[in-house]
């Protein structure tokens, strides 16, 4: 799942996503209804949000008169509704461990390794260790970690603000100790993680040795 959801749209976008969301259709008419401006005011945003590929547009024939325009939400805003998927992973992890035991979640969160692995790794090829923990923090960002990478006393430091899979982490921890195992395998250095989020600390803070 892309992280639109983390981003801030503005009140109206909002309203009229979830007046299409509930409504399936709707023409700018009866937006500037709902919403209690008038029909080229809701156009103005419609426009806007079409151009943003949050929704879409289609004339639909009438009985009499001119096709009328009428509006529908695109595939790209789902993200900017809730879906609980950490919830359902994490239940159907729990699902696998009642069935198969603790070790074979050991091997599905070991496949995820493997796989964020063969993700990142392609990217760092060539790069300076500097760069790469910089590269490191961009593709976390990309994922949902508010991701950030400070240069402080000849440490690097790799800040993770927020945690996409908390929930699963805190009940299988593992996963934690496998992404320390990534990112050390990945920079080929020692790395500490200074602070946790999952011990009620700010942040995940990761200490990374400077190599030249």
């Amino acid at each position: 799942m892309k992280e639109k959801a983390m981003k801030r749209e503005r009140p109206a976008r909002m309203e009229i996503m979830g007046l299409l969301k509930k409504n399936g259709r709707m023409t700018a008419r009866q937006i500037g209804e709902a919403l209690g401006i008038t029909p080229m005011g809701a156009r103005q945003h419609l426009i806007a949000m079409e151009k943003d590929n949050l929704i879409l547009s289609e004339f639909v024939r009438q009985k009499a008169g001119r096709p009328t325009l009428y509006y529908t939400l695109s595939q790209d805003s789902q993200d900017y509704f809730p879906q609980n998927y950490v919830a359902l992973v994490l239940n159907l992890l729990k699902g696998l461990e009642e069935l198969d035991g603790r070790e074979k979640i050991n091997e599905v969160l070991q496949l995820r390794r493997e796989k964020l692995m063969k993700a990142y790794l392609p990217q760092m090829k060539g790069l300076s260790n500097e760069e790469k923990v910089r590269l490191l923090a961009e593709l976390r960002e990309r994922d949902g970690y508010m991701a950030e990478f400070e240069l402080k006393d000849g440490l690097l430091i790799l800040k993770e603000h927020n945690c996409p899979i908390f929930s699963v982490a805190k009940e299988y921890p593992e996963v934690c100790r496998l992404e320390l195992e990534l990112f050390r395998e990945l920079l080929d250095c020692p790395i500490e993680r200074a602070e946790h989020l999952i011990n009620d600390q700010h942040a995940c803070v990761y200490k990374i040795l400077n190599k030249k």
